[in-house]
């Protein structure tokens, strides 16, 4: 784990999703604004230190974020990142979260039958 975190790439989607772990912990930081490594823990269904190497890894991936409160610390997801939102879209529609799925279908087929160049004809 250590070398996996020291060596995120540019194309670093497949080390993210290449961990369950990883993905329960992304999918319930998506869904809260901020939670605490036990809950994050208990809600992914994972051992606390093995959150712990996941959240340092998504991290340094630039999808979460740390708050440290004493001794408390507090993450959250970094929905501002554009490509933390791309994956909580992605987790949305997989989902069934109505809303963005519509809005994903509704946006799709416009672009899709939006010509790629008007001509108006005048007779």
């Amino acid at each position: 784990m250590k070398r996996e975190i020291e060596t995120i790439e540019e194309n670093s989607l497949e080390q993210i999703f290449s961990s369950k772990g990883r993905i329960k912990i992304v999918k319930v930081l998506a869904r809260e604004e901020e939670l605490n490594i036990s809950e994050i823990a208990k809600r992914a269904n994972l051992n606390y230190s093995t959150t712990n190497q996941h959240l340092d890894f998504l991290e340094k991936a630039g999808l979460v974020q740390e708050k440290i409160f004493g001794r408390i610390r507090i993450f959250r997801f970094r929905i501002e990142n554009i490509k933390a939102q791309a994956i909580k879209n992605l987790f949305d529609i997989w989902e069934g979260n109505k809303t963005i799925a519509e809005d994903y279908k509704r946006n799709s087929i416009i672009h899709s039958y939006t010509p790629k160049k008007s001509t108006a004809y005048i007779d």
